[in-house]
Formats: C-alpha cells, structure tokens, sequence
C-alpha cells in the first residue's frame, strides 16, 4: 500500500521538476561581474528576472533608489544570460521621480549595450536605477553598483 502511495508521489513530482526553468545561474554571472570591478567597492547587487512583454513600458522595469556622494566614483555593471534573448540594460535617473535620464547602457539608435556606466558624481542625493531588458524579450541577469573613493 505504501509502495502505491510512493509511486503516486513520484508521478506528479518528476513531471514537475522537469519543468522548472533554472537555467538562470546568477551566482556565476555575480562573480563575473565583480572579479571586472578591482578597484571599486560593491555596493549592492540586483538579481533580475522578468517574462516575455509584447511591448515594454516605463511600468515593467525594475526601479531601485539609490543614494549617491558627490565627488565619488560609480560604475554600474551588468550582465544578461546567454541562456536567454533579453539584455539588461540600466537607465540612471536624476532623481526617484525620475525627471531626467543622464546615463543608460544602451547605446542610443542601436539595439547594442554597453556593459557598465563610469561615472563622477557631482551632486549628493537620491537618484533612481532603472532595469529592463531590451525590447521586452525574457531575460535574466544581474546587476551591480559599485563605488571607487578618490
């Protein structure tokens, strides 16, 4: 009798586990990303997953708050999985509002993207990191904020 039960479970686990989509390794792309970063400092990492879109709006990226020191160098890195057809790319934002992008990874008239935003801060405050992957395809990746004291 409990031979049968057993073989019951295993007939509705095995199909199950068969189906579940891990092919996003973050761990492995998170220590790439941070063996690149040498001279800087991480900050925080944002491990990023999101569906397939028809088409992508403001609405289906990812946004964080981050505070920023003038006089402070940032990078921001990321990394896509080949696993997958979407690229991350990263918006920086003046403000959590987001009133105005200065920086994106995205090379603009291209469908290419850059692997990291370099910047000097020149103003203490709250701004906004935004996170999509481009033209609303799946994608998984990971993302980190990085800084370097001069």
């Amino acid at each position: 009798m409990k031979t049968k039960y057993l073989v019951y479970l295993l007939l509705l686990v095995v199909p199950l586990l068969a189906f579940k989509k891990d092919k996003c390794n973050s761990d492995a792309m998170y220590e790439t990303l941070t063996k690149k970063l040498k001279k800087y400092s991480v900050l925080k990492d944002y491990r990023l997953y999101m569906k397939k879109k028809k088409k992508i709006t403001p609405e289906d990226y990812e946004y964080f708050t981050v505070p920023l020191n003038r006089g402070v160098k940032y990078k921001f890195s990321a990394m896509s999985s080949g696993d997958f057809e979407g690229k991350l790319v990263i918006n920086l934002y003046n403000t959590p509002q987001k009133e105005f992008l200065f920086a994106t990874t995205l090379i603009q008239g291209t469908t290419d993207v850059r692997e990291a935003i370099e910047f000097k801060c020149q103003s203490t405050g709250n701004f906004c990191i935004g996170y999509y992957f481009l033209e609303g395809k799946e994608g998984c990746g990971v993302a980190v904020s990085a800084f370097q004291q001069e």
